[in-house]
């Protein structure tokens, strides 16, 4: 599962973050908005705790303060909220710089908000 919250206080233009876990450790990923859009930037710890604890000191945010959601469907992109991908990667041709997101069962193109 991955986790997610909303700043009360925003630290520079970062309103959100999302932490979530993988074979390599545990990335931090922050945002400028508070819809699902892609990060602005990811770090990577060893552990969820090593990134829960940063986040604490550098946003003030406690551990009950995290809300869990599920992790990304396979060759979705992990710092979305809903299922999106680069288009093509499932296929192994991915055209980077080209979006996807289901809607309805349906996987349809759509440009980012930047």
């Amino acid at each position: 599962m991955r986790k997610i919250v909303n700043l009360t206080k925003p630290k520079g233009e970062i309103v959100r973050l999302m932490i979530y876990n993988d074979d390599f450790g545990t990335y931090l990923f922050g945002y400028n908005k508070t819809v699902d859009c892609s990060s602005e930037f990811d770090e990577l710890f060893e552990s969820e705790n090593d990134a829960m604890e940063s986040c604490e000191t550098e946003y003030g945010i406690k551990k009950e303060e995290w809300t869990e959601i599920p992790n990304p469907e396979p060759n979705c992109q992990h710092d979305w909220i809903n299922p999106v991908r680069i288009k093509g990667r499932q296929n192994g041709n991915p055209e980077f710089g080209k979006l996807e997101k289901r809607i309805n069962g349906n996987w349809i193109e759509f440009e980012s908000i930047e």
